[in-house]
């Protein structure tokens, strides 16, 4: 594979930006309980159309609308029994994206899978009523992690990781398959200052179901140095605030010594660490991915709120090869 190229001779790897919410900005129908997922079938052209135009920005990586297609969470948009069928198509539709926007370059297709469930309606809350026993949701793992094998992505990405026993449980079904895993953890900083699995009760205060007590959130370290355990080819920080970014690459970077990645939301926090809805502009959120770049991280991208615009700005600004890992110095031979 191309990638195991530019991995190996320390080359900068271009990922795509946000998915679901470019469909929903092009019109896409968003699910309210599958969130994006639902797009596959009723907005196929869409899909296909924010594949094309990443491949156009210049990204090397073009990822599966597959982040919230597994068996459990269709089941809450009632097309549980469509689960093979809405993954084979969300992979089609990135193959076909290649062949027509980026026919004489090489671009990996990557499989999204998450250990997201279906949201209670008018929420981003699970709904109890298709909450899979943990045997039927490794089983449900499997089946989209061969799926998306079989229909012909090159490697999986694990997106949004927050914990150990579940991102376990999905990144074990992925590496089942033999393809390349990368590991997308996303975190969120607690009150303390230390750096956690993503909160979702304060990343997303107000939007969730009235009484809902999340799980209590598990150091970073911890989550880190369960999945690194499984020897995945990368591991990265993705879906989490520009604030939080940073200092999880540098838990990341003390943790882990394989290749980086990082893509973040483009969004921004406020003074006390919520997530606001307020979109950065692609030139602050270039500069960020720059820098973090020239901190050693090899695969850079963008996750909810960044569209075409903040991925071309990136790969505008970007160098050629990353820069050295904390604490890492460089070598020339001369004494």
């Amino acid at each position: 594979m191309i990638l195991d190229e530019k991995l190996a001779a320390g080359d900068v790897i271009v990922l795509d930006g946000a998915t679901g919410t470019e469909i929903r900005r092009l019109g896409g129908e968003m699910d309210s309980a599958a969130w994006c997922a639902v797009a596959n079938r009723t907005h196929p052209d869409t899909v296909r159309r924010v594949h094309e135009s990443y491949l156009e920005a210049g990204a090397d990586v073009i990822t599966t609308n597959t982040f919230a297609t597994c068996r459990h969470v269709l089941e809450g948009a009632g097309l549980g029994d469509e689960a093979v069928a809405i993954n084979r198509r969300a992979v089609e539709l990135a193959r076909e994206a290649r062949d027509r926007a980026a026919p004489d370059r090489p671009v990996a297709i990557a499989g999204s899978m998450s250990n997201t469930v279906a949201w209670l309606p008018g929420t981003v809350g699970p709904d109890p009523a298709y909450l899979p026993s943990p045997e039927r949701e490794a089983a449900n793992y499997r089946e989209m992690a061969d799926t998306l094998a079989e229909a012909g992505c090159d490697l999986l990405v694990m997106e949004m990781m927050m914990d150990v026993e579940r991102a376990m449980r999905v990144t074990e079904a992925a590496l089942a398959t033999g393809l390349p895993v990368w590991v997308g953890i996303s975190t969120s900083r607690d009150a303390g200052g230390e750096m956690i699995g993503w909160d979702i009760a304060s990343e997303e205060d107000g939007r969730l179901p009235e009484g809902y007590e999340p799980p209590p959130r598990e150091p970073l370290v911890t989550i880190v140095d369960a999945l690194a355990s499984l020897g995945p080819q990368v591991t990265g920080i993705m879906h989490s605030s520009l604030e939080s970014t940073t200092p999880g690459l540098q838990v990341l970077f003390e943790r882990w010594t394989g290749s980086v990645m990082a893509y973040p939301e483009a969004m921004r926090s406020d003074s006390v660490g919520h997530l606001a809805r307020i979109v950065v502009e692609p030139e602050e959120f270039a500069f960020r991915c720059r820098v973090w770049v020239e901190s050693g991280v090899q695969i850079i991208g963008g996750c909810c709120g960044t569209t075409i615009r903040h991925i071309r700005a990136m790969v505008d600004r970007l160098p050629e090869r990353p820069g050295l890992r904390p604490g890492v110095r460089a070598t020339t031979g001369a004494s």
